[in-house]
């Protein structure tokens, strides 16, 4: 799962643990506990933890959703698992979501669905912390699943339309090794990368520099980071 805790382990921090440290320097909190909240990092001074990074939290947050989204489209790969439950018929047509296509076997709920304030229903055959993609007219997300209730989830991405449409939810198995490197490609983003250029290569005189980087949607990535994803390339027709 990508959260604030997976993004912010691409940073050092003096403490990464459960409990206030007893000692002082800064702390990445592993588990919510009493007043301390997994993913937040704390400044810590002799057993007095004050909360920091907050605006890095909220971009860390709004980042997830579009970098996920940029990637399956650089990888032209969803990555959606089957639905081994499903009762669709044969001549269910094909689903296109963007330049993708998937048989009815990755569907995990379709038909009339309700959003309403983070809840969707019906919904069936999905599990909690699930990473969901929602193909709709008005609602065209990713989001993970917060909850799970009979016949309706409650997902985490607030990019939600109240409204009653159709719209087919499909799960995405994203490899863990896939996740890791969007974590870092959030922290780069967040931590790490200079403004207000990408630059790409220039050529002055008989001066030439070129950067060994990977464009991902809008933005460039350093190779060391995301030439792992060549390997989950899928081949794209057009």
């Amino acid at each position: 799962m990508i959260d604030l805790f997976s993004v912010k382990l691409n940073k050092d921090y003096d403490f990464i643990q459960t409990e206030v440290p007893a000692g002082s320097g800064t702390w990445l909190c592993t588990e919510t506990n009493g007043d301390y909240v997994k993913g937040y990092s704390y400044e810590v001074v002799e057993g007095v933890a004050t909360r920091i990074e907050q605006s890095q939290d909220y971009l860390i947050n709004n980042a997830i959703y579009p970098t996920i989204e940029s990637v399956c489209s650089y990888l032209n790969n969803m990555f959606f698992v089957k639905n081994l439950a499903n009762t669709f018929p044969m001549y269910w047509d094909n689903i296109t979501l963007e330049d993708f296509h998937y048989d009815y076997n990755c569907i995990f709920s379709s038909g009339s669905l309700t959003f309403d304030n983070g809840k969707i229903s019906p919904v069936n055959n999905v599990n909690a912390e699930d990473l969901i993609y929602i193909g709709g007219q008005r609602n065209r997300f990713f989001s993970y699943v917060s909850t799970v209730e009979e016949n309706s989830v409650t997902v985490d991405n607030t990019a939600m339309v109240n409204t009653t449409e159709p719209a087919a939810i499909f799960v995405s198995g994203l490899p863990q090794s896939v996740e890791k490197i969007i974590a870092q490609m959030i922290s780069y983003d967040v931590f790490d990368r200079e403004a207000p250029t990408d630059l790409q290569s220039e050529h002055i005189g008989n001066y030439s520099y070129t950067k060994a980087d990977y464009l991902i949607g809008s933005m460039a990535y350093p190779s060391e980071i995301v030439s792992g994803l060549e390997s989950f390339k899928r081949v794209r027709f057009t």
